[in-house]
């Protein structure tokens, strides 16, 4: 049959299946629908959103019996795999994932879940899909050259243990202990795209989700993929780590018989699948259970818990050395692509699945406990940092990226709360990056706050609330930082003068939180890492006039400056005030000694300062290292300009400000305070709304799925006459 000829046959079986009501017992029908020769393009084309829902709302007979028979299909296909029968398969596949976001649609329907039976056993749609999917994904001369499934049966799997390991005579792929099929470059990846895609649409219902009600507990179908029995669970998690970490998009050989472009696909789209598996239930726990015979394995009292993720027990207690170091190359590795694939010397693919990266990573910093650890002390973490700030300068000013520069945040918080971390900092910058970031001779955490000033001075407005994280992240690598550019010390105290103008200061409540962190910055250095750091010192003195005005601020001054600023109708809502003074939802919560929270609160009520808010100004500012130091430094400096009669060069006072002692000037050293990130709710479920609203929008080239109905975040639907 001709592609034209196929085509126009398909579009009369689904306009029948529409029109008509079909009877299941309608072999010859059936039979021929399946047989049809099709592409995943021409099953979406010819099922357009609007067909699939008057399918789902008008004939809900025939999308049963379709379900019906495609899911026999599939676990037929499991149980006999001939390849003769392979292309049916396929088309059974394309089918299933066109048609269940739009059954997940209607969540509320209990048929959807259980009532839709294909066997005398009446097992649930979703136990059968999925299962049948993660069979496929390993299927002889389909998907894989060969896998035996010698583990145990799904009865011996409910038994006291559940073994978390498959047996070792499968084939090991090269990286990590866990023996797994070898998912390299091979002609079986487009068939492993479209498993997987049916794998990620019947996992999808959390779209249609209101964020304010998700669960992650809810989904039945995601609980299905992740339980303990999910049949190929183990090598499924350690396949799709392996596609994606191994891959170099630097260049590999081409050879007859697969393309590039579809290798590229399956990493992105394995990437997006281990996103979603391993965002719903609960943490799987990092500490190892033995069986009888030493191997790894999960007691059945656990894994029969509700909320049990198989997925995320397995990340937790990666353990070696080996195996942490080579997920972060990985890491590493595919990140640098976000900067190499712009730069005209370095030949190779441009990835686009850099957020998904930034989940996984996200995922291994928050769930393995050995992870960052190990990264800190054993690897290179600036290997990680610079595509990051790359990332985050290079996103500043698009509203669409927004959500990338909260992801680059959150990691650069989380690490920030290191010890370790600042000190990595230290290590010299050397790379040059195709930006118009300004030159420096520093260090990476030179380039770090080099690109978080960048985004406070010319970043998108909706990135105001993200300033108390920015600054944070300063100041935990503060009491560390060994020596500062001349660049990087500019443009701190820079930021001080900004946020010590009237028109941030008296934008909010809460917005003199900015000065104290900054001001936390400098004693930081001046106190711990004072030798080294004269091009900061020098910009502190220069600027003394910013740091002498907080010191002096009194009430009258106070209201003076908003009415100059604001007006004198302080009771007019300002813009900048409803961004600077925003709730936390969405905003990582960090401890430390002084309790500091990482946002402002919202109170409804317009800013204007008061004889209270003054006096917490004054305790909060913690600004008498400062003063303390210009006092010394100020008529140091001003004896050698004017011995010079003002033409000095700066170099020489530099070196005056170096080899000068501050014991006994400065007051008593301050405790360091480091401010953890601590997970909570929101944070969980803006990574939830932020993980499925990549997805979304990185699968439009064949829409998996329609925004009309999806709840969890907002989707602007384009009317078309077309669907």
């Amino acid at each position: 049959m001709g592609q034209s000829a196929s085509k126009e046959k398909f579009r009369e079986s689904v306009t029948a299946l529409i029109q008509v009501d079909v009877s299941a017992d309608d072999a010859d029908f059936w039979d021929e629908l399946w047989k049809i020769p099709s592409s995943a393009e021409e099953v979406f084309e010819l099922l357009p959103a609007r067909s699939a829902r008057k399918l789902r709302d008008d004939r809900f007979e025939n999308l049963a019996t379709l379900f019906t028979q495609a899911v026999a299909q599939l676990c037929q296909i499991v149980e006999t795999p001939y390849n003769i029968y392979f292309d049916q398969a396929l088309n059974c596949v394309r089918v299933l994932t066109r048609m269940l976001p739009f059954l997940l649609e209607k969540g509320t329907q209990s048929n959807i879940y259980i009532g839709l039976v294909t066997s005398d056993e009446q097992e649930p749609l979703a136990l059968l899909v999925v299962h049948a999917a993660m069979h496929m994904l390993f299927l002889p001369q389909f998907t894989c050259d060969y896998y035996e499934d010698s583990s145990s049966t799904v009865a011996q799997r409910r038994r006291e243990r559940v073994e978390t390991k498959d047996d070792k005579e499968l084939k090991a792929d090269a990286g990590l202990k866990v023996k797994t099929v070898d998912w390299g470059v091979t002609l079986y990846d487009k068939n492993r795209i479209e498993v997987l895609r049916l794998v990620l649409t019947a996992c999808c219902d959390p779209l249609f989700s209101p964020a304010d009600e998700y669960n992650p507990l809810a989904s039945r179908w995601l609980a299905v993929a992740t339980a303990a029995d999910a049949p190929n669970a183990c090598c499924l998690f350690f396949s799709l780590l392996n596609t994606i970490l191994h891959y170099d998009p630097r260049g590999l050989p081409v050879a007859a018989g697969f393309s590039e472009n579809s290798h590229v696909k399956l990493v992105e789209l394995s990437a997006q699948v281990l996103c979603v598996l391993l965002d719903c239930g609960i943490p799987g726990s990092p500490e190892p259970v033995m069986d009888q015979n030493g191997n790894p394995c999960v007691e059945f009292e656990v894994a029969s818990r509700g909320g049990f993720n198989i997925l995320r027990t397995l990340l937790a207690r990666i353990d070696t050395g080996k195996e942490l170091s080579m997920i972060f190359d990985g890491f590493a590795r595919l990140l640098r692509n976000v900067y190499e694939a712009e730069s005209n010397y370095i030949a190779g693919v441009k990835l686009e699945c850099f957020q998904e990266l930034l989940v996984l990573f996200w995922k291994f910093l928050e769930e393995n406990p050995l992870f960052m650890p190990h990264i800190l002390k054993r690897c290179n973490v600036n290997e990680i940092i610079v595509p990051i700030c790359f990332l985050m300068y290079k996103s500043r000013r698009d509203p669409a990226q927004i959500g990338l520069v909260h992801i680059c945040t959150f990691v650069l918080l989380k690490l920030s709360g290191e010890r370790s971390f600042g000190v990595a900092l230290n290590q010299k910058f050397t790379k040059k990056l195709p930006t118009d970031l300004p030159l420096f001779r520093g260090c990476h955490a030179d380039l770090l706050t080099i690109t978080l000033h960048k985004l406070v001075v010319n970043g998108a407005y909706k990135l105001v609330p993200l300033y108390s994280c920015f600054l944070t992240i300063i100041t935990n690598i503060s009491p560390y930082w060994k020596s500062m550019s001349l660049v990087a010390a500019v443009k701190l105290v820079n930021l001080f003068e900004l946020f010590a103008s009237p028109k941030f200061l008296y934008s909010g409540e809460f917005a003199h939180r900015h000065l104290a962190l900054l001001l936390e910055v400098f004693n930081n250095i001046i106190q711990y890492q004072y030798h080294g750091n004269s091009h900061l010192v020098y910009a502190i003195v220069r600027r003394k006039d910013a740091f002498g005005q907080i010191a002096a601020l009194t009430l009258e001054n106070a209201q003076a400056q908003c009415h100059k600023v604001y007006g004198e109708q302080t009771a007019v809502k300002r813009d900048i005030d409803a961004h600077l003074n925003v709730d936390n939802k969405g905003i990582p919560n960090m401890v430390g000694d002084d309790n500091a929270s990482a946002s402002s609160s919202v109170n409804g009520v317009p800013f204007l300062p008061t004889a209270d808010w003054l006096e917490d100004f004054k305790d909060s500012m913690p600004i008498e290292t400062v003063t303390r130091l210009l006092q010394h430094l100020v008529p140091v400096v001003d004896e050698i300009v004017a011995q010079k009669s003002g033409n000095v060069d700066e170099q020489e006072i530099l070196n005056v400000l170096d080899e000068m002692t501050m014991v006994g000037l400065l007051p008593v050293p301050h405790p360091i305070v480091i401010r953890k990130y601590q997970p909570n709710q929101y944070t969980a479920l803006w990574f939830t709304a932020f993980m499925w609203g990549v997805v979304f929008l990185r699968n439009q080239s064949l829409p998996l799925f329609d925004g009309e109905c999806i709840e969890l975040f907002q989707v602007s639907v384009q009317d078309d006459d077309d669907d």
